[in-house]
């Protein structure tokens, strides 16, 4: 019985291992099949419609899925198609409780995937007077339109560990140190509580 939970014992460590390794890459394939299996479902069926049926092959859908917004891309370039946009926005603006949902959705993508590079990409360590320190993101250092926000103070994202979440800072530049660190590596650090070992 003894050697029995020896080896048990020495099993465990070996499983865990495994589940560390196909954890990440299964939740990777999930939401890529799931994208994918949206594209081929719902654009799929739009290309059956126009084309004949013994014409579609499968995987025309997510191929269409894929040009499709990659088109979008391309037409929110242009100044009638940007209007048309902005006046759907506006009326989701407008909508109680969508507008919510709406505004904390846009304001999230538009700070990971907007035009301006610079953004979000300062990481910084945050020292506090008493001693501790946390790293995080500058995200704002104009408040001009805002009621709040001195002359010589940031707003700095301290993201939590393991969690879509975190707290935005309104501290004094000087409690902000630059650290020589890209946004990615900073952001795996803080979201796996400095666990990740990737370099």
């Amino acid at each position: 019985m003894n050697s029995e939970n020896h080896r048990f014992a020495a099993l465990l460590p070996l499983f865990f291992k495994g589940l560390a390794t196909i954890i990440p890459i299964a939740l990777t394939l999930i939401i890529v099949f799931w994208l994918a299996g949206l594209a081929e479902g719902g654009v799929g069926r739009l290309i059956q419609i126009v084309l004949p049926e013994s014409w579609y092959i499968q995987g025309m859908g997510l191929v269409g899925g894929i040009l499709l917004v990659l088109l979008i891309g391309l037409l929110s370039e242009v100044y009638l198609f940007r209007k048309l946009i902005d006046f759907g926005e506006g009326i989701l603006d407008r909508m109680p409780v969508v507008k919510s949902v709406f505004r904390a959705t846009k304001d999230f993508v538009d700070y990971f995937s907007g035009d301006d590079k610079d953004k979000f990409n300062q990481v910084v360590r945050v020292r506090h007077p008493s001693g501790y320190s946390l790293l995080g993101f500058i995200t704002r250092e104009d408040f001009s339109g805002l009621p709040f926000g001195d002359d010589g103070e940031v707003a700095v994202y301290l993201p939590l560990s393991y969690q879509i979440a975190g707290y935005t800072l309104f501290v004094p530049r000087e409690w902000c140190e630059p650290v020589d660190m890209p946004f990615e590596d900073a952001i795996r650090l803080i979201l796996t509580a400095a666990m990740s070992r990737r370099k």
